[in-house]
């Protein structure tokens, strides 16, 4: 799945050919770092490519390894040169390999420390997010950030508070969350370690700062006039912290929901919010930027497992989404979606058909009767997709009718495909 533009794509050449240049008041400064780091080119490009494998462009040598070697040592080939070579697709390929070649650049086996990586990051990351990804870290080497990519959270303009949203539910008593003093303590904490300061000019040029906290109250006001008790007495909020005690759970989440997008740490935020809803055993969870209930959820993929397919992580993404919010019937048909997309994962090498069989050989590991599992799982999913009103829609497929019926598709074909991720890591 292709998202990155050739405009973006040349922005992000252009950074290792000519640098960044940036204007420091007194001079201008125009900074560079190599993409390979503290490597020399082959070596960098071997941890991606098996440059043995592939071919020579040059008659006298038999392979592109030795290809390289020989005219970079010479001088021959410029740094950028790779950038524009067909047999490493970083121009027109798909978008994970540009994307897996920039969080090799940022690996801390190779990144120069001492060298401007982090401000190539940043540059990098605001090209990136314009088509949809960013780069973020995910885990630590010997204390250093590790970066995977990911589907870049697109903040909508518009606000819906949790209370908006449910605004049915909350009334007729069927949404039920008891948040104890101790727990919206420990919330409240974890907001006031996010809470940031903004620098911000108005439409005068009239510059003034904003704190994360101050920007939560705006978006609620919007609303409704946001009030908590104070000795049994309904009084109007005037501050953040009379967020904390004397208001109902619902607009508790409301804060949260508004704090995760005032934040540029959301991810570990989100996270932090979480963990705190999961020792206390509340059935809530902070899921991009929304609260939802996970009574509601069916299963979910391991977090660790990273998906090296764009094309399949949204589908997956949209079809969690969907199911979150209750949208069974669409959620099964992206669901579906990306089931039928991870049978091409080996396409073009092997058609879908072939691409298949070798998925599941593979996930089957030379037993024979999981194969044949495996192969009778496979093709019941593609059956029940072209039979039942999930991809297609003609007068013949059949019906579902029942929501029960939705959740059941939707979970037997998401429990398959988390195996078949986790393998295809």
């Amino acid at each position: 799945m292709n998202k990155i533009t050739g405009v973006t794509r040349r922005d992000i050449f252009d950074l290792f050919r000519k640098g960044i240049t940036e204007d420091n008041w007194l001079s201008i400064e125009n900074i560079f770092y190599p993409y390979y780091g503290r490597f020399d080119i082959v070596e960098f490009l071997k941890r991606l490519y098996n440059l043995a494998d592939l071919k020579s462009i040059d008659s006298r040598v038999d392979n592109a390894e030795e290809e390289i070697i020989m005219h970079t040592h010479n001088g021959d080939y410029p740094d950028d040169w790779i950038f524009e070579d067909e047999r490493f697709q970083l121009f027109d390929g798909e978008d994970n390999i540009l994307l897996d070649f920039i969080c090799e650049v940022f690996h801390p086996e190779v990144r120069d420390e001492n060298g401007v990586w982090e401000r190539y990051l940043e540059r990098i990351n605001v090209l990136l997010k314009e088509d949809g990804y960013e780069i973020v870290a995910t885990s630590k080497l010997s204390g250093r950030d590790v970066y995977s990519w990911k589907i870049y959270r697109i903040i909508p303009d518009m606000y819906i508070p949790f209370s908006e949203r449910n605004k049915s539910l909350i009334l007729n008593k069927k949404i039920s969350v008891k948040l104890p003093n101790g727990v919206r303590y420990q919330l409240f904490k974890v907001m006031n370690e996010y809470d940031e300061i903004f620098y911000l000019t108005d439409k005068t040029n009239w510059n003034y700062t904003k704190y994360s906290s101050e920007c939560v109250l705006e978006d609620i006001n919007k609303f409704y006039l946001p009030k908590h008790y104070v000795n049994k007495e309904l009084v109007e909020i005037k501050g953040f912290k009379d967020f904390q005690e004397g208001t109902s759970p619902s607009t508790v989440f409301d804060v949260i929901e508004s704090f995760s997008r005032h934040t540029t740490e959301y991810e570990k935020f989100e996270k932090e919010i979480n963990t705190i809803f999961k020792l206390n055993d509340i059935n809530i969870e902070l899921k991009s930027g929304e609260i939802h209930s996970i009574n509601n959820i069916a299963i979910e993929l391991d977090s660790s497992i990273r998906i090296s397919e764009a094309g399949i992580e949204e589908l997956i993404a949209t079809a969690d989404d969907l199911y979150r919010k209750g949208k069974y019937s669409y959620a099964v048909e992206k669901i579906w979606d990306a089931f039928e997309r991870i049978k091409t994962y080996y396409y073009p090498a092997l058609n879908k058909k072939k691409s298949a069989e070798k998925i599941i050989k593979d996930i089957s590991f030379e037993n024979e009767n999981i194969e044949m599992m495996f192969d009778v799982e496979f093709k019941t999913l593609t059956d029940i997709g072209n039979n039942y009103r999930i991809r297609h829609h003609e007068i013949n497929k059949i019906d579902i009718s029942k929501e029960l019926h939705y959740k059941y598709f939707y979970k037997r074909c998401l429990a398959l495909i988390s195996v078949l991720l986790e393998n295809l890591q």
